[in-house]
């Protein structure tokens, strides 16, 4: 899922909201969806809603690395397994738990949910999943069916599969993964699902069977859409209206599967007040 790529990595420990899911791996926010302020400390991220979530205002707290549960629970996230932990709000709920290794603020002997985060700052760098809409489903992989083109995709004179999502003019990148552009990115100018068009050619021209992935992100500033919740950046949406506005510093769309952006949140995403 989701974990620190460059930054401080400091971690601390945190009070769940008694009743949303948590799972490793996942971003957590200060506040709800609307800037809704919440029992406890944290909740999972919920999706983005205005330019730069203006309209949900939430606050990236963390990332959830651990929690202290004494044995481990795992469950399958859209068929894949993970470790996670639910809230609780009762006493009797909480002292039917076996709870161990809280530290910080919170007595070890503490019984209600805590999970372990490491904190998201304006300057962090976080690693994030791509997968089509749910956690686990992987990229569609596109497949040249077109004559050859004679632009190196500079212009419109290739047919691919589809891609997942409407591109965004310069707001997205396609990636070769067979031919003779193989191991390349272009950003593209287009908004079409089959027939890219680059800002910049590939040297090479692409003859049917060539292979490529697209995703809804650039290197730089991006504007993504983090589902799940909190735990994978969706690539089935190309975005104009709901996002996060982030930073992106790489991509990696080498392998199926696999495909992943390393990026920071931008400043305002900081900010409960801003317009």
């Amino acid at each position: 899922m989701f974990e620190i790529a460059e930054g401080e990595g400091r971690t601390f420990w945190a009070a769940t909201d008694g009743s949303s899911t948590y799972y490793k791996g996942q971003i957590v926010s200060y506040l709800a969806a609307g800037a809704a302020v919440i029992n406890g400390t944290v909740i999972p991220l919920a999706v983005p809603s205005g330019v730069a979530d203006t309209a949900n205002k939430q606050i990236p707290a963390g990332i959830v690395v651990g929690f202290n549960r004494r044995s481990p629970r795992y469950t399958a996230v859209d068929a894949v397994k993970c470790e996670y932990d639910t809230g609780v709000v009762t006493s009797a709920d909480q002292l039917a738990r076996e709870w161990t290794g809280a530290e910080g603020m919170y007595a070890k002997g503490d019984p209600q949910v805590l999970v372990q985060i490491a904190e998201i700052l304006p300057t962090t760098v976080i690693r994030g999943p791509f997968y089509n809409n749910a956690y686990g489903t992987i990229i569609t992989e596109l497949t040249h069916t077109s004559v050859a083109d004679t632009t190196g995709m500079a212009t419109a004179g290739a047919t691919l599969t589809a891609c997942n999502f409407t591109p965004v003019t310069l707001l997205a990148t396609i990636y070769c993964r067979k031919g003779a552009n193989s191991g390349l990115y272009r950003v593209t100018v287009d908004t079409s699902t089959t027939v890219p068009d680059l800002t910049t050619a590939f040297p090479y021209n692409s003859v049917i069977g060539d292979t490529y992935v697209r995703v809804p992100a650039k290197q730089g500033i991006s504007y993504i859409y983090i589902s799940g919740p909190g735990l994978y950046v969706n690539a089935s949406l190309g975005l104009a209206t709901n996002y996060f506005t982030v930073f992106c510093t790489k991509l990696n769309l080498e392998t199926a599967g696999k495909e992943y952006m390393e990026f920071r949140f931008a400043n305002p995403h900081f900010d409960n007040v801003r317009a």
